[in-house]
């Protein structure tokens, strides 16, 4: 008989730790100076999006 999976992280936990994740992204693409282009504008648009995904996620499970 297989024993099951025993996964130390609370979902709110992996939900946590994804959205320093993607703080610390946004933070790598924003540090460049001058003006972004349409790319990095898109690839920030879809991380902040995704970040309130996760706050509305945590939000939630309060």
């Amino acid at each position: 008989m297989n024993k099951p999976i025993q996964n130390s992280a609370s979902w709110s936990d992996t939900l946590k730790t994804r959205q320093a994740h993607l703080n610390a992204l946004l933070k790598t693409i924003n540090a460049g100076p001058g003006k972004a282009s349409p790319i990095q504008m898109l690839t920030i648009s879809a991380i902040k999006s995704e970040m309130a995904h996760i706050d509305s996620q945590l939000n939630r499970r309060k």
